[in-house]
């Protein structure tokens, strides 16, 4: 159990816990980057000393720190991108509008066209003049030097390939870290204790990914070796060349003419690509994986929460679960789970700590586990209804004061009714026979009051056609949309059932279900063991809210599931059996986790529900909610108070 200081001494922000950890990953990711950097460095060598070949303090070792930098480059690059969860959007189409046109994607090509411009140049420079592939080459003995077109070719094929690994890296996300999302042990397991259960070590996985990662590496290779070649002798070859040769000119006397020199002997140049070529990408492939299991471990160190060596632990994980920033939010709310499900010492601490400035810490952190939930049910709504405002009451206008500007020197006019000076009435006869006529030819024979009637039926006119042509603009437009689903293009503007229900209930842009699972879990072990650790005996006061809030996210979830209907244009939904077109694993794992939260609460709770303020008809519908068999005896307890 940690030492603690006076509570609010001590509080620190969570970032300061958490970014020595995500330091101290990183250096543990390098270090095995850096040995396939090595093995990379000895495949480069020459094959005549192997002795020499495989000693590090020497050209091996050189080329071995040279190569670290590519990788060292698509390190800081994740380091800079990476966020938490899966993108989430309501069409292929607006993934890519969304993400594609923007700095990141621009970010990205330029780090991997540097890491592959200078991979190149390392194997170039480790090669022998038998390759060919010096800057220039001598022609017969009374010409000059000749500028060598093999060089340029296969710098160009490392562009493309960086190109080409780009698309591979936007596609497939790899900027993603997938945080686990922990599920509530059922009843019989809740009570026992608990221990932190962890996946296979980072360097098993590294290893036993490498073939794969090869194959892969192998495959894009020989693609754009193909694609690549192809381009450049229909394309830009002339242009490069000459920019190229303009370029050499200023530093080396070549000869006059200007024309490229040819490429062979073809076959080794392409076949020497094709392996320093899937070499490459395996080792971009390898750090963006390490990357990937070494930032995703557990937020622990020496077994321990992070947290733990501050000097105010709690107060310090309430600044993570309150962050601006999603990383180190989603890492307190992992962190604050794996506390309350295997740390009963630490766990202990939550329900004890009453003297906090704004609130005891399990008020805190049960607010901000619920609010994660009542986030996901207020999604739900705008799902279920459109023109739900969920934040209408609080944002009411206030009345703006007023502002008086001179000195008040008369009473205010009346704000009921406009202020206008009314004709004298007449008092004789021939004034009333003069006021009577004018008003009869005001009304029929007025310049003024006829140019009114033409301008109210030009109005008129003018609105009926308006409307005519919504109507037809609008029909058009469905007509023309219908076209675009229905033709080969149309697959990536189809309306899919799975997105659409992912985007609701997981949120967006990112994927939240970390955060949501994690904050479940939280709660329903700190409601579970609160019966036999809660010394004070407070947090049972929490209890009917989480019951509630875990009732109505069930509820809405079944509600908002069954209100989908599947789009014409969603072929793969469609191809489904009817009875699978509705599950979504990743709503199936939020409703899941729920539901096992509820029914363990339930179970520890069920017979003080009616005295902590429940009503029978709220306790019937937390156990459909449940899915928990109703017994007779349980039901007579609470009618019996």
């Amino acid at each position: 159990m940690a030492t603690l200081a006076p509570l609010g001494t001590g509080t620190r922000p969570y970032r300061d816990y958490l970014t020595p950890s995500l330091h101290a990953r990183f250096i543990r990711a390098s270090k095995y980057t850096l040995l396939l950097c090595y093995a990379i460095a000895c495949w480069m060598g020459e094959w005549t000393n192997l002795v020499w070949l495989w000693f590090p303090f020497g050209a091996t070792g050189i080329r071995a720190l040279l190569l670290f930098i590519p990788a060292l480059t698509i390190y800081l690059l994740r380091i800079a991108q990476w966020h938490v969860g899966r993108r989430q959007t309501l069409t292929r189409a607006e993934t890519f509008q969304k993400y594609f046109a923007r700095k990141n994607t621009l970010v990205t090509l330029a780090f991997y066209v540097f890491s592959a411009w200078l991979f190149s140049e390392v194997y170039t420079w480790s090669r022998t003049a038998a390759d060919r592939l010096n800057f220039t080459e001598l022609g017969r003995a009374h010409e000059r030097l000749k500028l060598n077109e093999r060089p340029l070719y296969l710098r160009f094929l490392f562009v493309a390939l960086a190109f080409a690994q780009t698309g591979v890296h936007l596609w497939r996300d790899y900027d993603r870290i997938d945080m686990p999302a922990m599920q509530p042990r059922k009843l019989n397991e809740v009570t026992a204790e608990g221990s932190v259960k962890k996946g296979p070590k980072p360097r098993v996985v590294l290893l036993q990914q490498l073939k794969p990662l090869f194959v892969t590496a192998a495959g894009l290779t020989f693609f754009v070796t193909i694609t690549g070649t192809i381009l450049y002798f229909m394309g830009p070859r002339q242009l490069l060349w000459d920019y190229y040769y303009s370029f050499s000119r200023n530093f080396i006397s070549l000869a006059k003419t200007s024309k490229p020199t040819g490429l062979a002997p073809f076959a080794p140049l392409v076949a020497g690509f094709i392996i320093e070529g899937a070499l490459l990408v395996l080792l971009w492939e390898f750090a963006n994986k390490a990357f990937d299991l070494y930032i995703a471990q557990e937020p622990l160190k020496r077994d321990k929460p992070i947290t733990n060596d501050s000097k105010d632990p709690n107060g310090t994980l309430l600044n993570g679960l309150k962050s601006n920033k999603a990383t180190n939010k989603v890492m307190a709310f992992w962190e604050l789970a794996l506390i309350t499900d295997a740390f009963p010492d630490r766990r202990k601490t939550i329900y004890a700590e009453m003297d906090r400035k704004k609130a005891p810490t399990f008020v805190q952190v049960t607010d901000f586990c619920l609010a994660e939930i009542k986030l996901l049910i207020e999604r739900l709504n705008v799902g279920l209804d459109p023109t739900y405002q969920p934040t209408a009451a609080s944002v009411a206008p206030q009345p703006t004061p007023s502002i008086n500007l001179v000195p008040q020197i008369s009473q205010p006019l009346k704000d009921d009714k406009q202020v206008v000076a009314l004709p004298p009435k007449p008092a004789t006869r021939w004034e009333h026979f003069e006021a009577t006529t004018s008003g009869i030819a005001k009304m029929h024979s007025s310049p003024g009051n006829s140019q009114q009637a033409y301008g109210r039926e030009a109005i008129n006119k003018g609105l009926k056609k308006a409307q005519e042509g919504a109507q037809q603009a609008e029909s058009a437009a469905s007509t023309a949309s219908d076209k675009i689903l229905s033709s080969p293009f149309g697959y990536i503007f189809s309306q899919s059932l799975p997105r659409r229900a992912k985007l609701v209930v997981l949120g967006a842009p990112y994927s939240r279900i970390s955060l949501i699972c994690n904050a479940i879990t939280a709660l329903t072990n700190l409601a579970v063991f609160s019966i036999a650790e809660d010394t004070i005996g407070r947090f049972h006061e929490s209890v009917p809210s989480i019951i509630r809030t875990f009732t109505a996210a069930i509820n809405k979830i079944d509600a908002y599931m069954s209100s989908l209907q599947v789009h014409w244009s969603d072929k793969d939904t469609l191809a489904k059996p009817e009875a699978m077109r509705k599950k979504v694993p990743e709503v199936d794992q939020v409703r899941e986790c729920l539901q096992k939260g509820l029914e363990s609460i339930l179970g520890s709770f069920e017979k003080y529900l009616g005295g902590m303020g429940m009503s029978l008809l709220e306790i019937s519908d937390a156990k459909k909610a449940a899915a928990v068999v109703r017994q007779p005896e349980m039901m007579q307890a609470p009618a019996a108070r």
